[in-house]
């Protein structure tokens, strides 16, 4: 990097402390890198079990076990529609700050990670869970009614915040449900009651559908090694001038690595030394008219810049996935699959996953920045709009279902990838 380059440090203390309340956490001494636990990762802090994980769990990449960052916080390229960042902060399409040394980045964010768990996610939050749930269990057998959150608190010996916390995770795991027509008072499901023969067959209940206690002390302490870096949290990575020796840095850690971009930096992805075990490359939209009104890319060019990316794909010593960001009525149309199966065969990555995007933070301004007077449901997908369009695109490419995430709204398709073997590797 040239000693020349005068660096100009826009990174305000109110950017920070905006962040900060978002449970985000900024790393290093230059203030453009961060960490944040996803929700993946709590839920399977309270289980330890592989249903309580997110996609990357095809891939035998552990929520738990995974670092969540990113190396450009505040920058990127793109002020995409459904980001869930507060765009009028962002500080743009370049790279403005004196860039921190990868090996001190990474030393903090693993710093920071397990600090986060030990204290903010700590193991006795997960075990206090563990005996509410079989209390409120036992509560709703015993009284043989529906109970609110309220009613429910008053008897057992927990804050409202707990018990909603395990009434939430309970209802998730199909052990209990909204009452018909109130969605404040909850049942065991009758599934579940007919298995329910005295109290004393509940705990043995739990432990064998939901967790045991074992489980949730083992799955806790193993997430103090974290194993898998996702460098995919807010921002562009590849505006980050030192991303190829960040990467070499989680491999000398022995942690395996997936990065998430835009695609509009062609020349840096041929210019890195360090791969990634897997490249994310995002396809919002199969055309340019559609990518500008969704991406709304800063740069000129942006198009081709993905276009050219996606030529690269074939010839990286990584993997590589297209990854096809659906919003409802924008780009997840019947009429814009000959358009994607046409990049797709062109890019020849290894899988071709679609996901929908997540409606919460700022994403939900999409209709304002769209200028769009319909209702969020219009843009948001459900499981069932992204399952009829995978299904299409799969039976039009030949490219076979992998892979279905109800909970991640998330579908994964082989494109050219070696059939033996999904587990990645440093």
């Amino acid at each position: 990097m040239s000693t020349e380059k005068k660096w100009k440090n826009e990174i305000t203390e109110q950017f920070i402390q905006d962040y900060l309340k978002s449970n985000y956490r900024i790393v290093g001494k230059n203030k453009h890198s961060a960490i944040k636990p996803c929700h993946w990762l709590e839920q399977r802090l309270m289980t330890g079990r592989d249903n309580q994980n997110c996609y990357k769990g095809i891939f035998s990449v552990k929520s738990n076990l995974c670092l969540q960052n990113t190396p450009s916080v505040p920058f990127c390229n793109h002020q995409c529609v459904f980001c869930w960042r507060d765009l009028q902060s962002s500080l743009g399409a370049t790279f403005n700050v004196v860039p921190d040394e990868p090996k001190e980045l990474v030393n903090e964010m693993i710093r920071h990670q397990k600090n986060l768990i030990q204290n903010h996610l700590p193991l006795k939050r997960y075990i206090d869970n563990y005996h509410i749930i079989i209390k409120i269990l036992k509560y709703i057998l015993k009284n043989n009614k529906s109970e609110s959150i309220q009613s429910i608190s008053r008897i057992i010996d927990a804050s409202k915040t707990k018990i909603d916390r395990a009434i939430v995770f309970l209802k998730n795991m199909g052990f209990m449900d909204y009452i018909e027509g109130d969605i404040n008072h909850y049942c065991i499901k009758k599934s579940i009651k007919r298995q329910i023969k005295s109290d004393v067959d509940i705990e043995p209940l739990v432990n064998k559908n939901i967790t045991t206690l074992r489980e949730i002390e083992k799955v806790h302490e193993e997430s103090m090694k974290p194993k898998h870096a996702a460098i995919s949290l807010d921002g562009e990575p590849f505006l980050y001038p030192l991303l190829s020796d960040f990467v070499a840095e989680f491999k000398k850690r022995k942690m395996t690595t997936f990065i998430v971009s835009n695609g509009t930096f062609p020349e840096r992805i041929e210019s890195m030394e360090h791969f990634p075990s897997q490249l994310y490359i995002s396809l919002s939209a199969s055309n340019e008219k559609t990518y500008k009104k969704i991406c709304r890319p800063m740069l000129k060019n942006s198009w081709e810049k993905l276009m050219k990316t996606m030529d690269l794909l074939g010839s990286l010593s990584c993997r590589t996935v297209v990854r096809i960001t659906a919003v409802k009525n924008l780009n997840l149309k019947e009429i814009f699959i000959k358009e994607y199966l046409d990049i797709i065969k062109r890019a020849k990555p290894n899988f071709l996953d679609i996901k929908g995007f997540t409606l919460q933070a700022k994403a939900l301004l999409i209709k304002e920045r769209l200028k769009s007077s319909e209702d969020l449901d219009f843009f948001f997908p459900e499981f069932e709009d992204i399952k009829e369009f995978a299904e299409k695109i799969s039976n039009l490419g030949n490219f076979p279902t992998l892979y279905k995430n109800e909970r991640s709204r998330d579908i994964l398709l082989g494109v050219n990838w070696d059939k033996k073997k999904l587990e990645i590797s440093n």
